[in-house]
């Protein structure tokens, strides 16, 4: 049996607590595995940060879902009316933006954006069980039509 470390800091100080369950000895060891891994990913950190526009400068705002390879963007254009705040969707590998839009208000033109993240994301295809990477679908309701698209 392996030598166990003992923490410097105390499990209050840490985010942990005991856990005791009473369970099947033959699951007893699946228990103890699963209680590491928690651990493991709690030290860690978490995987993943919650949406939030960032500010790059006076003029754009962006927000980035890294995991799924997809960004917003915000510009003011300084223009007049129902132009000035240009927003787009990218994806990454695409050459184009998803879809784009403008408004006169930076919170509409936030909200805007979001909405067509979420709509994107939900009609990607979902995620197999081994974890393989997610496709866009060829023809979702996010894609802005084009001249070039006929």
């Amino acid at each position: 049996m392996r030598a166990r470390r003992r923490p410097s800091r105390s499990l209050a100080a840490r985010g942990l607590c005991k856990v005791t369950i009473i369970a099947p000895e033959l699951t007893a060891e699946g228990f103890r595995q699963f209680a590491r891994e928690l651990c493991e990913r709690h030290e860690a950190g978490p995987a993943y940060v919650d949406r939030e526009w960032r500010r790059l400068s006076v003029s754009a705002e962006l927000l980035v879902d890294p995991r799924r390879g997809v960004r917003c963007a915000i510009q003011d254009t300084r223009k007049p009316k129902a132009d000035r705040y240009r927003w787009t969707l990218a994806v990454l590998g695409e050459p184009h933006p998803m879809t784009e839009g403008g408004t006169s208000d930076i919170a509409t033109a936030r909200s805007e954006a979001e909405v067509a993240l979420d709509t994107y994301l939900a009609w990607r295809v979902l995620p197999s069980d081994l974890g393989e990477e997610l496709e866009p679908l060829a023809n979702g309701p996010w894609r802005a039509s084009s001249d070039a698209d006929g």
